[in-house]
């Protein structure tokens, strides 16, 4: 297309809350009191969970004071950023404006306020196996193992890549899934 074929008025755009979602509902309790719904996760699936909240402890940080050196040219400074994502695993990058109402209105469950003043998102995808989801019932371990694989990934290489942006000289926080 040559042209968007989506209007979309920010105005009315309202941040959405963290607390919100379902992953926070649900470790509020939120979701009833079936034994079955609050022991879904399997061992593997709790593993990489405890290693997304490990990630979170390196999702921001001061940006160094002595920078790499860069090139002055803004489409070779993203080509090296997104080459650097692709190094560390992600399958898809982009990057794009941050308009204010892609970021969350809270950052935890207190509800602490995010205030960002980031000009750029770059987003990162890490697939989700197809060949592993194609084999499974939907119902086992390794469907939600397999998910919290992917998120894994995708927080590891989020939090990879805003260090070494804040090494570059620039101001950068990853922002993993649930939370």
């Amino acid at each position: 297309m040559d042209r968007p074929t989506i209007r979309i008025n920010e105005e009315k755009i309202q941040r959405a809350d963290e607390r919100e979602t379902g992953f926070n509902k649900y470790r509020r309790g939120e979701f009833g009191n079936d034994p079955k719904a609050k022991n879904t996760k399997h061992p593997l699936s709790d593993a990489l969970s405890n290693m997304q909240e490990l990630l979170r402890k390196s999702a921001d940080g001061g940006v160094w004071v002595s920078p790499a050196p860069l090139p002055g040219d803004p489409e070779k400074i993203t080509r090296h950023i997104k080459e650097t994502a692709y190094f560390f695993r992600a399958d898809l990058v982009g990057v794009c404006k941050l308009p204010s109402y892609a970021v969350s209105g809270c950052s935890n469950p207190t509800g602490e306020p995010v205030e960002l003043n980031h000009k750029y998102a770059i987003a990162v995808l890490v697939d989700q196996d197809w060949k592993t989801s194609g084999a499974s019932t939907g119902d086992d371990w390794i469907s939600t193992s397999r998910a919290y694989r992917s998120y894994t990934a995708s927080g590891f290489t989020a939090c990879m890549l805003a260090d070494y942006i804040r090494r570059l000289g620039y101001p950068a926080r990853a922002h993993l899934q649930g939370k």
